[in-house]
């Protein structure tokens, strides 16, 4: 059969030369064949692997490509049986390393569509298709779990999709230049997206960083003869990305684009082109979003920074855009009394963007490209100067003096009214610490790093940086490419060379069950003859042995990890369990973090392959006695591994992540009442009902009591029921790790996002969870630094349409409510909870629509009411 389908995908296929040979009708017929052959062939498939493989890899259209995915996404879905799993799993590796899925975007990107109704049609397929292709990984695991195939790991898997776009744009630029074949970007465009979206992990893929680096590569330094036909396809690519895509990737290419000192035109602007101007996307995500809300690792490493302000000066409204940009930075820099005064990378790197935004600014004033009133900048540096002298951090005024010093210097060179005011300024810099010396060289630095500027210096010795995309493009080829086929020895074992036909296969089958059936009967046959009819044996005292459980039983921790991982028998593996968290609460809190990790990655992934009464609540308290011992190590283990990519745990690992962090942040918190609170309540609520069974005398008792008047009484001191808040001191090991998610904030959610199969249960959990551990926060002292970076997250999320996680985000906001100090809710937070009164009130003003039709909005209309009550009645209540 496999010699009548079509062969591998040629160019003149691809250009439409020649015909195709599957129509709508036999893709239909040729469905309902691959339908049968996963019922009855998959069973065996170990065997027929080779002719599967060419069945459901066919490279002939979209339509063939995508009627395929569908039937394979079908079956793993709804099928139960183990080994026609692992066969779907195998069958979807070869099919995302076959030419299907270059095919796929070939074709729909090179069909032209007249009819807005069919064009829609195709996109909405294509939209489809993609969501399967982009989330195999999760379908995948959660169906076999830990038999998941390497080939679907988060960075193999990566590699296969990152493969893929680059042979495409690579085919579309070389056919549009010397074919003249025009195509449309939105499925390449879309396509990527998906891929930034759900293997970005925070901006450290090895995948992804490759893909960009392949980019800049194409863009700036190829000197082949399609390069502008390539450039012009990648920005025009670029710009059809959706806002999550933009907000991946804007980052790593301001990032990872080199800068040459000697030249004009760098990397960054012949990677985006006109971008800035011709997609609103991008315009907000470069002009306010990676300015004010990006978080540096280190802020001595400057190229975000160059290559953000250059890109801006070379958009087309440059002096404008760059005075509003500069205008807003001082804004920011100025008010130290909402920034986090302990935060010194944030407040370096806007300090940064600011001296170098004033020095390209007046660069073009001095070219005489356009004018700029100083009024406003002076005025905001001159209070912003005041407030950063009186910060008690030194680094803090260090920052400020140096700042304002350069910026007037940089100001002196276009107006001459402040030189006076220049002279005065006089910083002692060399009696300040060495970090202090530091930032101030660091700020005189980067403003002659002006790449307008054509009487900057540049050292003889200079050599500029390029990317080698030849040698990332290999690698991405080696990566991608089944080196098994070619390069593995073949395995000369009795299961290789048996299984070769069913009817070999059936002979060894029949072979081994004959063996092990007469061997049974011998060990039969032997225990029928040992056994005594006598009933005159004396009986064997057992009160003193010892049982096989605590023989085998494990004293150390280390002696309890390696028992665990070698378990062949379920008294060891019950053994362990029953000892677990015994031993994590009394000798964790001195092991070192190897020890730590390998315990905690261990019992996340434990699976019951023995049977143990109460597993999953064994399971889960003695992890979270591991937090609660050593909560630093832990906590931020639990985020890293939860912020991973999409693909790599299923959701119920990731859930069973959250639960444990909430239970571990109650319990170091002590949130909930102790048993003993609890037993004395009982027994009060147990003498109330039963007032029958007290003493004639107890009553009497009572009633004199009673009548007594007392001139005095002995009150409980206000603190005698405090108790210390342990959880203050481990707080930032479980808030940042959780939102931040080492490394920038990904926290993003958009309607394009929304076609999951299980809608939205982690975001929802995971703001849950979040908002534990703000309520778990409140008398801590950086409370107020963690609501202020929820309120930021909350202002972006609460435009969501999901009902659902529009009320998480509305409980999210009451955590904060309640957490915060009244006081401070009326002084610093004041202007973010109006501002979150009248969204709220918007929201309540839906409940009347949304009565009329239910569902959940209505919940969400009538819970937003109770919040805002909540949030007025703390603001207008007397101090």
């Amino acid at each position: 059969m496999v010699t009548f389908l079509p062969g591998p995908m040629t160019v003149q296929k691809l250009s439409c030369v020649d015909d195709k040979m599957f129509d709508e009708g036999l893709i239909d017929l040729y469905s309902q064949l691959l339908s049968s052959i996963v019922r009855t062939v998959f069973p065996s498939w170990l065997v027929f692997k080779e002719e599967i493989v060419h069945l459901y890899t066919v490279e002939e259209s979209f339509a063939l490509s995508h009627e395929i995915l569908s039937l394979l996404c079908g079956f793993l879905k709804n099928e139960s049986e183990k080994e026609i799993l692992r066969a779907i799993a195998f069958v979807l590796v070869k099919y995302v390393k076959s030419d299907a899925v270059l095919t796929a975007i070939l074709e729909c990107s090179s069909i032209e569509i007249k009819e807005n109704t069919q064009k829609y049609q195709q996109q909405s397929e294509w939209e489809n298709y993609v969501q399967l292709l982009a989330t195999l990984p999760e379908r995948v695991a959660n169906r076999l779990e830990t038999e998941t195939p390497k080939e679907l790991s988060h960075e193999s898997f990566s590699y296969k999709l990152v493969f893929h776009v680059l042979r495409a744009i690579d085919y579309m630029s070389e056919s549009s230049y010397h074919a003249l074949i025009q195509y449309d970007l939105y499925y390449i465009s879309h396509l990527l997206s998906k891929v930034l979206i759900n293997y970005n992990m925070g901006g450290s893929s090895d995948a992804i960083l490759k893909l960009v680096d392949v980019l800049i590569g194409w863009c700036a330094y190829d000197n082949s003869a399609s390069m502008f036909v390539r450039r012009k396809l990648i920005q025009t690519m670029l710009n059809h990305l959706n806002r999550q895509a933009v907000d991946c990737l804007s980052l790593m290419l301001l990032n990872r684009c080199p800068i040459d000192y000697r030249s004009r035109e760098q990397a960054i602007y012949k990677t985006l082109g006109d971008n800035l101007n011709t997609s609103r996307d991008w315009n907000e995500i470069l002009t306010h979003r990676v300015p004010f809300y990006m978080i540096p690792r280190d802020y001595r490493l400057t190229n975000i920074q160059e290559n953000l302000v250059y890109y801006v000066a070379m958009s087309e409204k440059a002096p404008d855009v760059l005075a509003d940009l500069i205008l807003r930075l001082a804004a920011v820099w100025s008010d130290v009394k909402m920034c986090n005064v302990s935060n010194i990378p944030q407040h370096m790197y806007i300090s940064q963007l600011l001296v170098l935004a004033v020095k390209y600014r007046v660069v073009m004033v001095l070219k005489k490209i356009q004018d700029w009133n100083l009024f406003d900048i002076k005025n905001i540096l001159f209070k912003g100067m005041t407030r950063h002298l009186n910060v008690i951090t030194q680094e803090f005024r260090c920052i400020g003096m140096a700042t304002v010093e350069i910026i007037l210097k940089t100001l002196a060179q276009i107006e001459n009214s402040d030189k006076e005011t220049l002279s005065s300024l006089n910083f002692e810099y060399n009696d300040m610490p060495e970090n202090c010396k530091e930032i101030n060289n660091i700020l005189n630095e980067i403003v002659t790093k002006c790449l307008i500027d054509d009487t900057r210096r540049i050292h003889r010795n200079y050599k500029a940086n390029t990317v080698d995309f030849k040698g990332v493009l290999d690698l991405i080829a080696n990566k991608v490419i089944d080196h098994e086929e070619f390069t593995a020895p073949v395995q000369n074992t009795i299961v290789t060379c048996a299984v070769k036909t069913p009817q070999t296969t059936k002979e060894i089958v029949k072979t081994i069950i004959s063996v092990k059936l007469d061997d049974w009967d011998r060990k039969e046959k032997q225990q029928a003859e040992e056994l005594d009819s006598d009933d005159d044996l004396q009986p064997y005292d057992m009160s003193n042995d010892v049982s096989v459980s605590a023989k085998v039983r494990p004293n150390y921790l280390r002696d309890l990890l390696e028992m665990l991982v070698e378990a062949k028998d379920a008294e060891t593996f019950e053994a362990c369990l029953e000892v677990a968290e015994e031993l994590v609460d009394k000798q964790l809190k001195t092991e070192d973090r190897k020890l730590t990790e390998d315990l905690l990655s261990l019992f996340v992934h434990l699976d019951g392959k023995y049977h143990v009464d109460d597993f999953e609540h064994i399971k889960f308290n003695t992890v979270v006695a591991m937090v609660c011992c050593q909560p630093r190590i832990c906590a931020e283990y639990l985020c890293r591994e939860f912020h991973t990519d999409v693909g790599r745990y299923s959701i119920a690992t990731k859930i069973f992540m959250l639960d444990v962090l909430a239970e571990a942040v109650n319990r170091i918190a002590d949130l909930k009442p102790h048993v003993e609170d609890k037993l004395k309540e009982d027994i009060q609520v147990r003498r109330a009902e039963r007032p029958e069974e007290v003493p004639a005398e107890e009553i009497i008792r009572r009633r004199l009591i009673n009548k007594t008047r007392y001139f005095h009484s002995i009150r409980p001191h206000p603190f005698a029921n405090a108790k210390r808040n342990l959880f203050a001191a481990v707080s930032d090991y479980f808030f940042y790790p959780l939102v931040s998610g080492f490394g920038c904030k990904q926290l993003t959610l958009s309607h394009h996002n929304l076609k999951q199969d299980v809608d939205s249960i982690l975001m929802l959990k995971y703001l849950t969870v979040v908002g534990n551990v703000i309520l778990a926060s409140k008398n801590c002292p950086k409370c107020s630094s963690y609501c202020w970076e929820i309120l930021q997250i909350l202002s972006y999320m609460r435009y969501t349409p999901d009902p659902k996680i529009k009320m998480a985000v509305i409980s999210l906001l009451a955590s904060v409510v309640v957490a915060l100090p009244a006081f401070l809710l009326r002084t610093e937070f004041l202007n973010v909870m109006l501002e979150f009164r009248t969204w709220l009130t918007e929201c309540v003003c839906d409940v009347d629509l949304a009565m009329k039709f239910g569902g959940p909005k209505s919940e969400a209309g009538m819970f937003a009411a109770q919040v805002l009550y909540l949030i007025e009645n703390t603001l207008t209540q007397n101090n």
